[in-house]
Order: structure tokens, then sequence, then C-alpha cells
């Protein structure tokens, strides 16, 4: 299974902003990078993220649950 991280490299951030943008969600266009850096992305735009087909909710949370502990978020 593929890491937050990898999830929005696979994608690229930029079409991921573009392309959440079309699911009516609002953020700026380096928040994907800035998920990929930190390699976590926020629980609220996981349902958005699979209705793209980026990942699958249960991807995201298995990537989520093999976190090193005490990684910032």
């Amino acid at each position: 299974m593929r890491s937050h991280r990898e999830i929005v490299q696979s994608h690229g951030a930029a079409a991921l902003a573009r392309d959440l943008a079309t699911q009516g969600v609002k953020l700026s266009q380096s928040t994907p990078q800035r998920w990929a850096e930190r390699d976590s992305i926020p629980g609220e735009y996981w349902r958005e993220l699979a209705a793209l087909g980026v990942a699958s909710l249960e991807e995201l949370a298995d990537a989520a649950s093999r976190r090193t502990p005490g990684h910032a978020a």
C-alpha cells in the first residue's frame, strides 16, 4: 500500500488541487504539496479523494495507521 506522500505524488499535487476544486473543495493550490511533505492527508478530504479515484478509503486509512508515532501531522 502507498503512503499519503506516494498517493499525492502519483496523482500530482497540482492536479490534485485542481481535481478537488471540481468537487467543491476549497484549498490553497499548495496544500496537496504540503500533505506530501508531511506524509499526511487530513481525514476530512478522504471521501473526495476516494470519489475522484485517487485512493480508496481503506488505502488512506492504512497509510495513516502506518505512520511513525510522533511524526508531525
